[in-house]
């Protein structure tokens, strides 16, 4: 009896710890990216980006997506390289306004997916 509820209890314990390092690891990765892609905007909003900018954006995504495949869906992944693949598109043909609402929206993605992966009651029950 005692084992079973020792077992029980590490058990728990190992689930919430794996949560809670998910959690933080998946904000961590995010807010990275999300500080990348607002000096960004700064830039296509003063009409000085160039297609550099969004590349250097784009290898940060990269590394930042070989360690999240492990934990969020590919679908997730790819939106995210759909996204920047359009606004790096609208920064090298200089439409800026175009480029501004495809950056706005990575900003609105990269808030919206770590609350996805949060822990929260919603996100349990």
């Amino acid at each position: 009896m005692v084992k079973t509820i020792a077992s029980i209890l590490i058990r728990l314990a190992l689930m919430i710890g794996a949560t809670v390092f998910e959690t933080v690891f998946i904000n961590t990765q995010f807010a990275e990216v999300r500080a990348a892609l607002e000096v960004l905007e700064e830039k296509v909003r003063e009409g000085s980006a160039v297609p550099d900018d969004t590349r250097a954006v784009q290898k940060l995504w990269e590394n930042k997506k070989e360690k999240l495949h492990a934990v969020i869906p590919h679908n997730d992944i790819s939106y995210i390289d759909y996204w920047l693949g359009e606004a790096d598109g609208c920064i090298e043909a200089k439409l800026y306004p175009d480029a501004l609402s495809k950056i706005e929206v990575l900003l609105v993605i990269c808030e919206q997916i770590p609350q996805t992966y949060a822990l929260t009651f919603e996100n349990i029950f």
